[in-house]
């Protein structure tokens, strides 16, 4: 991932975040053999994600060099959204993948759970 891909990652996160109580973490691992849904639900926890006040984070995990991926959302996030969401999200991804676009599959993924964010969980207007 080049410096500049990283800078597009974290500015989508900004925006995907901003107005919201929301949380998106991104997460690029370069092991050959992992297990992507598996490591992800413990780099959740490690991130401590799963803390967050409105149980509404999210994590996106990639891994390249296995050729796989996971998306994960906490409770009241998937509540909102349900498993269609998640599954609809995956397969818009698969083929930025494909294609070696890691960094636009990821920069995707965080806009539309962004989107659910902004839908379902906007921040208290501030006094």
């Amino acid at each position: 991932m080049t410096r500049a891909e990283g800078g597009r990652i974290q500015a989508a996160i900004a925006k995907a975040t901003a107005g919201t109580t929301g949380h998106v973490a991104v997460r690029v691992v370069t092991e050959k053999d992992v297990d992507a849904f598996a490591r992800a639900k413990a780099e959740f926890e490690l991130r401590n994600l799963h803390r967050a006040r409105d149980r509404n984070a999210a994590l996106v995990l990639v891994a390249p060099k296995a050729r796989s991926f996971a998306v994960l959302g906490d409770r009241a996030l998937h509540e909102r959204v349900g498993d269609p969401f998640w599954q609809e999200l995956v397969t818009e991804m698969q083929p930025y993948f494909a294609r070696d676009a890691i960094a636009d599959g990821i920069v995707h993924a965080v806009a539309r759970v962004g989107r659910e964010l902004h839908a379902h969980f906007p921040a208290e207007p501030q006094a």
